[in-house]
């Protein structure tokens, strides 16, 4: 595959990603869309880095994806900490 399909690719999970943001009512489906999200911001840094031969864009993904990491875990945590106060 080339660049451009990568790239492509990475444009398509970003908008699934921002349609799941947008349309349900629940935070956990508000969550996994910006996990989509910032899945595609990754992708694409890495596609790019393969694309024009550099080290920075996977340095970049592996930053994105230690974010996403930490987004996950805080999430996750406020999801349960309201589940157990209802």
């Amino acid at each position: 595959m080339t660049t451009a399909a990568y790239l492509l690719l990475a444009a398509v999970l970003f908008a699934v990603g921002l349609l799941g943001t947008l349309v349900p009512a629940n935070a956990l489906g508000r969550l996994v869309g910006v996990e989509l999200m910032l899945a595609a911001s990754a992708f694409t840094f890495a596609a790019a880095a393969v694309g024009f031969r550099e080290l920075d864009g996977q340095v970049a993904a592996l930053v994105v994806i230690v974010v996403a990491i930490a987004q996950a875990i805080v999430g996750a945590s406020l999801v349960t900490r309201l589940r157990r106060a209802e």
